[in-house]
């Protein structure tokens, strides 16, 4: 009998503290690789950061990865961008 692979998908918002030729449950870790992450929408978008869809067409036009009718974002670039972004209201204190 031969070796087998397995298959292992972890998700965190950071990565695991793997490394490759450890020795985990009898198995030796040969290759890691982050999986590719999906392109989301404006309205996606929208929905996650309670903003309206122009706000966020306007704000991650640089990013845009399709085309003018239907915009596509990293989600990942697109949260720090509309992260960082806080809007003040009110006027200016008077000094």
């Amino acid at each position: 009998m031969g070796v087998q692979q397995y298959i292992v998908i972890l998700e965190a918002n950071t990565p695991p503290q793997i490394t490759l030729g450890q020795n985990i449950c009898g198995a030796t870790v040969t290759k890691l690789e982050k999986a590719k992450q999906e392109l989301v929408t404006a309205a996606q978008l929208a929905k996650m950061h309670n903003i309206s869809v122009d706000t966020i067409r306007r704000k991650l036009s640089s990013i845009n990865q399709g085309t003018i009718g239907k915009a596509l974002y990293d989600p990942e670039l697109a949260s720090g961008i509309l992260q960082g972004a806080s809007s003040k209201r009110g006027r200016k204190r008077a000094s």
